[in-house]
């Protein structure tokens, strides 16, 4: 059975259809979701394999010459990669929530929650169409038809696929390089940088192109150092391995050194591949105001314009509304993007709620070689950054992060676009309910009136689907009330920053590090001991990757969620539980604007 990308709007078409899965493999082209959802949502819905290819629509010949004559990916190009049940947790999958040591004690591979139910094999465009060819049936939706010369069609056909998957279930050691240069004045505040070093194959795009640019600012660190500096906070470099198989280096790291990290941890800044074009970043906003500054002091390789300024121009040219495009020429800061999952910063953020920033350069070198044997030197220089601008560019940025942060006499949070932020993430929820709402509405209306999905199977009864209950009222006072105790906060504490900011030289450095110490708990704030619903590993509140997304992120998720899947007590209850957590974070910022004021007027 063909379902088209395989996420939970394709089953839903499939039932208006009155189409099953059950006791079938599955095809599925890659795109809109991570590739782990696609066997995922076809074992809840009771197939028993799943294959996954590339459709030359998302990045073969449809977009432009295949390798090696352009950049996209050829017929015989396969991607590879995890499709372990990541939103529940990543990492080992024998030791969830503890470091993967030696000696640490395993689950049963058989307990291994996050391993698929059913064999699952990626294949390539050129392996698919000749299965695709023998389905007959429905045929597909025009917004489910590929690029491939055949008539898609949903099936199922006369033919079958034999599906055998070989595995090898050994513990191997995995090798994170860690390379530390002690603070001078606060050795127990870390600002640290990271990027894997393994991949699929020859990886010059990922991971080598981020990795690069990590071994220029260490060289450059080096220099620094032979000529007497020292930086006031403790320098983490982090090169993780495993990355691709389930970002198994980091996600070990952080839970093998958690109460440490809790205690250390000022921000984590992650890259993980870079090409040439436009700077993109996401992450805590807690530190959009932060990045934005460095931004506006790196000069863009192409057009000699800050990197800030080429950005904010592409997003004009870009924006979607006349509304968009006049906040993006008077917004001072970005917006940046929120965090998901798919690379090394989802510990830090998702499980201990360390302040994160991810960067890299691209946009300008599109192309097919994801996850597999075509990344390599050639394609790179060909295709990619040609000239190799970015790179030093990439270090450039990340670097001047690190250094900024790490010798700041005050670590630099502003928590105004933080609460702004989170307000409009408000907003959403309450728009997805009303949207919601107005779309059962119109379902049951249509069902009232006999419209119901005829079936293409005339050995499959018709099951006329049954009307919906309209989603009730949702009680968002509690979230209100924080939203504007916090928004008070920000603002109180960026005025005393302010005013800081004027007059820090007389400000005793003790003093400082108070203030400090109770920025960097406000992440941490923004977390639950109790994590998620039904994925404890998970427990920053505000960020998170959806359960059915598992790299695009999902804002509040626990209330998100709860709406998405029709849940509505628990809806209530996450509303109660993220409203806490921001009065504790708001509560928190007062107190440090308070100490801040304190000792400017002293």
């Amino acid at each position: 059975m063909y379902v088209n990308y395989g996420i939970p709007e394709d089953y839903e078409q499939l039932e208006r259809f009155g189409i099953s899965v059950k006791g079938c493999i599955v095809i599925a082209r890659y795109g809109a979701s991570w590739r782990g959802i696609k066997p995922k949502l076809a074992a809840e819905k009771g197939a028993v394999g799943c294959l996954i290819y590339s459709d030359p629509k998302e990045d073969g010949f449809y977009h432009g010459d295949p390798f090696p004559e352009g950049a996209w990916r050829p017929k015989d190009g396969v991607q590879r990669g995890s499709v372990m049940d990541m939103p529940l947790h990543p990492g080992d999958p024998l030791t969830p929530g503890i470091g993967a040591t030696a000696d640490a004690k395993r689950l049963d591979i058989k307990e291994a929650r996050t391993l698929t139910k059913i064999p699952v094999l990626p294949i390539s465009s050129a392996d698919a169409q000749p299965l695709l060819a023998s389905l007959s049936g429905k045929v597909a939706p025009e917004s489910w038809r590929g690029a491939l010369p055949i008539t898609y069609k949903i099936g199922p056909g006369p033919s079958k696929v034999h599906l055998r998957i070989k595995s090898n279930w050994d513990i191997k050691p995995i090798h994170d390089v860690v390379v530390t240069i002690p603070g001078a004045v606060y050795p127990d505040e870390w600002i640290i940088r990271g990027n894997h070093h393994d991949a699929w194959v020859n990886g010059a795009q990922d991971p080598v192109s981020g990795v690069a640019a990590q071994m220029e600012e260490l060289r450059a660190y080096s220099e620094l150092l032979r000529r007497g500096w020292k930086p006031k906070r403790t320098i983490v470099y982090c090169l993780w391995d495993g990355e691709e198989q389930g970002l198994l280096g980091s996600t070990e790291w952080v839970e093998a050194h958690a109460d440490e990290l809790k205690q250390k941890a000022v921000l984590y800044i992650n890259s993980d591949s870079n090409g040439r074009g436009y700077l993109g970043v996401s992450g805590s906003h807690t530190h959009e105001k932060f990045i934005s500054g460095v931004a506006r002091d790196i000069e863009d390789p192409e057009t000699k314009l800050s990197v800030w300024k080429r950005s904010q121009l592409r997003g004009i040219a870009h924006a979607r509304s006349p509304e968009e495009r006049q906040e993006l020429r008077s917004r001072s800061d970005f917006r940046i993007g929120a965090l998901g999952s798919g690379s090394d910063y989802t510990a830090f953020i998702d499980h201990l709620g360390v302040a994160s920033l991810d960067l890299g350069y691209g946009g300008e070198d599109g192309g097919g070689i994801y996850h597999s044997i075509y990344d390599d030197y050639y394609w790179y220089t060909h295709f990619s950054d040609t000239d190799f601008k970015y790179g030093p560019t990439l270090a450039q940025t990340a670097g001047t992060a690190v250094l900024r942060i790490a010798d700041a006499e005050l670590l630099p949070y502003d928590f105004v676009n933080f609460a702004e932020t989170v307000r409009r993430y408000q907003d959403e929820l309450k728009k997805l309910l009303v949207g919601m709402r107005d779309q059962i509405r119109e379902r049951n209306r249509q069902l009232e009136e006999g419209v119901f999905a005829a079936t293409t199977d005339p050995k499959q009864p018709l099951v006329a689907p049954k009307a919906e209950q309209i989603p009730p009222h949702l009680n968002f006072a509690p979230l209100d009330n924080a939203m504007d105790v916090l928004s008070r906060a920000a603002g109180q504490y960026s005025k005393a920053a302010k005013k800081f900011a004027q007059k820090s030289a007389a400000v005793p450095a003790s003093e400082v590090e108070a203030v400090n110490q109770k920025l960097i708990r406000s992440d941490r704030l923004l977390t639950s001991s109790e994590g998620l619903p039904g994925r404890p590993w998970f427990k920053n509140l505000i960020y998170a990757p959806g359960f059915y997304t598992g790299y695009g992120v999902k804002t509040i998720p626990g209330v998100r969620e709860a709406i998405e899947q029709k849940r509505w007590k628990e809806a209530e209850q996450e509303i109660v539980r993220v409203a806490a957590a921001l009065s504790a974070h708001a509560a928190l910022i007062e107190s440090a604007a308070s100490d801040l004021e304190k000792t400017v007027r002293k």
